[in-house]
């Protein structure tokens, strides 16, 4: 796998997890209108909207792509649910400063190990 296929991978995860933190926000605040706030926490009703998007997400773009879903694919779903519901929830900043820091040393892990090699 090249640089430049990784860099393109995590420029269309960090753009589809924007999106999908942005869409949460809007079905939230529109489904907190209509839904009684005592019976259900606003967090669940984000942790609910952000898991089910993801999962949307993932079974469109599997289907588009044509890549047949393997197990793993739903673990990982379900922690990238878990991400666009925490950036929903604390906001952006926080999500992406920590997001940064984990890509950071994931970079610099695989710069490292092909700097061993040679």
């Amino acid at each position: 796998m090249t640089y430049e296929t990784i860099i393109l991978i995590l420029t269309v995860a960090f753009a589809s997890i924007f999106l999908l933190v942005v869409l949460t926000n809007l079905l939230t605040q529109l489904l907190k209108k209509i839904i009684n706030r005592d019976e259900f926490p606003a967090q669940a009703i984000v942790f609910l909207i952000a898991e089910v998007l993801t999962f949307v997400t993932v079974v469109i773009g599997l289907q588009i792509l044509r890549i047949p879903a393997l197990w793993y694919y739903w673990i990982l779903t379900f922690l990238a649910g878990c991400l666009v519901a925490y950036g929903a929830i604390f906001g952006y900043d926080n999500l992406y400063s920590q997001l940064f820091s984990a890509v950071k040393s994931l970079i610099n892990a695989i710069f490292h190990k092909e700097d061993d090699k040679s």
